[in-house]
């Protein structure tokens, strides 16, 4: 019926397939983000700026990449935005003062979470402070 040898290397096959379909490439952000972690869907790390000028690179990340925003929540110290993308997608960013004045922030997209996604969008907040000298 089968070769001998068959099913193994088709086994191999497959295997290959699947573990190049995992591999994703994201350009590594700046020496400002630390802590980075993807935990039940949702990507965190920690940047070395202020609540006010990390906002505003969020805002800035968010405008660029057309993301439609649905809701802000600010108090003194966290803020919570609720954004959609062009397919509907939900985007949200929560963002919180440390105590050591700067700001840890946790990125979500979809109901599941969507790390290479969480990823560019933190690398292009890193991008947005860093040109304006933050």
């Amino acid at each position: 019926m089968y070769k001998p040898g068959f099913i193994p290397t088709l086994l191999l096959v497959v295997s290959l397939v699947f573990l190049g379909a995992c591999v994703s490439k994201t350009t590594a952000p700046s020496h400002n983000v630390s802590n980075e972690r993807f935990l039940f869907g949702s990507y965190s790390a920690v940047l070395a700026s202020n609540l006010f000028d990390t906002d505003k690179a969020i805002r800035a990340t968010a405008s660029r990449a057309k993301l439609i925003e649905e809701a802000r929540r600010n108090k003194y110290n966290n803020i919570e935005y609720v954004y959609r993308d062009f397919y509907g997608n939900k985007v949200l960013f929560k963002l919180w003062e440390t105590e050591d004045k700067q700001s840890k922030i946790e990125i979500k997209v979809g109901k599941l979470g969507d790390k290479r996604s969480s990823q560019e969008l933190l690398v292009a907040i890193d991008e947005e402070l860093r040109a304006s000298g933050r």
